[in-house]
């Protein structure tokens, strides 16, 4: 198996042209090279028929070379094995496996950081994303566009989902900006200069989708119809897309803050009328309740409801300071496969 423990010609050029690897031979020098990112999570029954599909759809594109990237979350199952066989036949496949689960905005993150080509597109294992978008993908590249984004017009999943998921992406619209594409997916083609964009950004938290669109010069979105799953379950269960969600609307907006400072607001504006309800109840008819007793626990219950709600709201924003002030790194690499740098001397480059 060849493996190493490093990273070959990191490539750092705006110019959307990049040199060849060091496997490739003159013929192929001449020709663009163009990372596909693959972030894997215990994808056994999805690896070989991914590569292969891969392989075939790059290689119908003659004026491009291609590099595949897969960049293994820590799978418990035959993921990586898998991966390192293929990589044994085929020398432009790198593998970088994380010591860890770092969840998967920060392997896709990562992989971009690795990327040499001078343009990354990032497709998922499950090929649920159509390999065949790549061709216009590039041909807008081309065109000049640095960021260039499969908009999802249908997709294979319960009508429940797919209309929270429009909902969603239209809420993050209006509250985060023009720049955020409409039914816009992690799948993607984005130049080298938005690359070295994400290099200096060390964000714990973040919304990677939303980021890499605030970062494009010129944008444009290619519809396409998501197709189904073919083989085990998708790792973004309920709980992760709620999480996901959460992440870009704190990630792209203060709108958490401004929404608690409207419910204090709202509530002593309610709390002024019922006290003045209580003192004309307490002159006009004292007699009714217990004086002070009913104030008293409406006004108590009020100031615990809203000093919790504050403190929650303010905790997630504190939390994430604290994350980012810490300066931790984002993902810890224990294995390299067809690099040719130490993993040390790469590691220290992700955080340049």
């Amino acid at each position: 198996m060849p493996r190493a423990t490093g990273m070959a010609l990191m490539v750092k050029t705006t110019s959307g042209e990049s040199a060849a690897p060091a496997n490739e031979g003159p013929e192929s020098s001449s020709r663009t090279l163009i990372t596909i990112i693959v972030p894997v999570y215990n994808e056994e029954d999805n690896v070989d028929r991914t590569y292969l599909e891969l392989k075939r759809v790059t290689g119908e594109l003659k004026d491009y070379q291609f590099e595949f990237l897969f960049t293994d979350n820590h799978s418990t199952d035959t993921t990586f094995r898998k991966l390192s066989s293929i990589a044994a036949l085929d020398p432009n496949v790198r593998i970088a496996r994380f010591a860890r689960n770092f969840g998967f905005q920060q392997s896709v993150l990562t992989g971009y950081r690795l990327a040499r080509g001078a343009a990354a597109i990032q497709i998922d294992a499950d090929l649920q994303d159509p390999p065949s978008m790549f061709a216009p993908f590039l041909q807008k590249w081309r065109e000049g566009f640095d960021v260039v984004v499969g908009v999802r017009r249908s997709r294979k999943e319960n009508l429940l989902l797919r209309r929270g998921r429009r909902a969603y992406y239209r809420f993050m619209r209006r509250i985060g900006g023009p720049h955020l594409i409409q039914d816009g997916g992690d799948f993607r083609l984005i130049d080298r200069s938005v690359i070295e964009r994400l290099r200096p950004i060390h964000e714990p938290h973040m919304y990677l989708r939303g980021l890499i669109s605030s970062l494009a010069r010129r944008q444009i979105g290619i519809s396409f119809d998501r197709a189904a799953r073919l083989h085990n379950e998708s790792k973004f269960r309920f709980g992760s897309l709620v999480r996901l969600a959460l992440d870009g609307i704190i990630a792209h907006s203060s709108l958490p803050l401004r929404v608690s400072f409207y419910i204090g607001v709202v509530i002593a504006a309610t709390a002024v009328l019922l006290a003045s309800f209580y003192l004309a109840v307490r002159f006009f008819s004292h007699h009714i309740v217990p004086p002070g007793f009913t104030t008293t626990q409406i006004l108590i219950l009020f100031g615990i409801g809203l000093n919790s709600l504050f403190l929650g709201v303010l905790g997630i924003y504190v939390g994430r300071i604290y994350d980012q002030v810490r300066m931790r790194p984002p993902t810890i690499i224990s294995d390299l496969v067809n690099f040719n740098e130490e993993i040390d001397s790469i590691e220290r480059s992700l955080l340049r």
